[in-house]
């Protein structure tokens, strides 16, 4: 029976680490428990997505919101079960039934912590010593406070996510609807050399690094996948960081100079690598980060930016061709982050990056 009651403090314990370290110092990977708890609900949910039934793939949606329910049932069971393991071997001494003889089995101990833990103090269950008074009061407030946490966790996931499919609505917007960072920088533009562009991309910067905090405060976040790619951390990761790049590679470096050696844009970049790095760290395995590379496609990706900056009226840099190298070479060091972050919450490319996918702006006019 001691080894029992060791075994539920363990379970106590681990769960109140998990939620110190899910709600009060929330960083992510940092969890005691519930970030494998994520991954394995995400993998499941990706294998049922997978069942051939129509609309299958919508299962995915669902998931971010089932995650939070799981949590927080897996951190009431914990304590649930940990109290009843302590509790069981005092049943019929410590703690008495209120009128004939006490039941010592284990679902008894069950039912006496239920109702501790949830405050419902029924009363057919008595405390009979100062001890055990002390863990039934203690087992309350545990409850009491696993409640109330769990609520004001919820509400503020709810509130990034909410910020998060913002952003992310405001950078297809601000893209003309067409999900690719070439048209972004085209209406950036202004009337002048970019100038008014500074202020706009400083809080396009801010954004991201408030979605990277978002990301650390709240894993599960991460597992909120909606059907619109528009708002999957691959295809924000892709608009931001391919601006960038064009930026650097595409503008004529004289015409535009101040705008493309300045702080804001290099605030962006950085911002927008570390963004992806830091929860590829997180989240993803080194096999994941194993993707294939393009540079044939991003060459021409390039070229077709190139052309549409052109007929919209902006300078870019003379010796294409050297730009388009150090595109590809830029490239390189970021797209299989958005490739693998793609892959892992089951995004097509073609859904992340259509306007890439088939190359269509040399055709338009933004």
């Amino acid at each position: 029976m001691i080894f029992l009651q060791l075994l539920g403090i363990v379970i106590i314990l681990v769960a109140s680490g998990d939620i110190f370290m899910t709600v009060l110092y929330p960083r992510t990977g940092k969890t005691v428990l519930s970030s494998k708890l994520s991954k394995g609900v995400w993998e499941l949910f990706r294998l049922l997505s997978r069942v051939p039934f129509k609309k299958s793939k919508s299962v995915l949606a669902y998931c971010g919101p089932t995650l939070l329910v799981v949590i927080v049932v897996f951190w009431v069971t914990c304590f649930l079960l940990g109290f009843a393991l302590l509790i069981w071997p005092a049943l019929g001494y410590g703690i008495q039934a209120s009128e004939g003889d006490t039941p010592r089995d284990f679902a008894t101990a069950v039912y006496y912590s239920g109702f501790t833990l949830t405050t419902l103090g029924v009363g057919d269950l008595v405390a009979k010593n100062a001890f055990w008074r002390l863990v039934t009061v203690a087992e309350s407030a545990v409850g009491f406070s696993t409640i109330t946490v769990a609520l004001a966790y919820i509400l503020s996931v709810y509130s990034a996510l909410i910020r998060r499919n913002a952003f992310a609505s405001s950078l297809f917007h601000r893209s003309a609807g067409e999900a690719s960072a070439v048209a972004l920088l085209i209406r950036l533009k202004g009337a002048g050399k970019f100038e008014s562009a500074l202020s706009e991309i400083s809080t396009l910067t801010r954004d991201v690094l408030f979605l990277l905090e978002s990301y650390h405060a709240y894993p599960v976040l991460h597992y909120f996948r909606f059907r619109d790619p528009r708002y999957s951390l691959a295809r924000m990761g892709l608009i931001i960081l391919d601006l960038a790049t064009l930026i650097a590679t595409a503008l004529d470096p004289e015409e535009y100079k101040t705008f493309i050696s300045s702080a804001t844009i290099s605030e962006l970049d950085s911002g927008g690598h570390e963004l992806l790095t830091a929860l590829a760290d997180s989240f993803l395995v080194e096999r994941q980060l194993d993707q294939p590379e393009s540079p044939l496609e991003w060459r021409s990706w390039y070229y077709s930016s190139i052309k549409a900056l052109r007929q919209n009226g902006i300078k870019t840099i003379a010796d294409v061709e050297s730009g388009a190298d150090r595109y590809v070479e830029a490239r390189r060091g970021w797209d299989y982050l958005v490739r693998a972050f793609a892959q892992y919450m089951d995004y097509e490319w073609r859904q992340v990056a259509p306007a890439e996918y088939g190359v269509p702006l040399a055709e338009k006019r933004f």
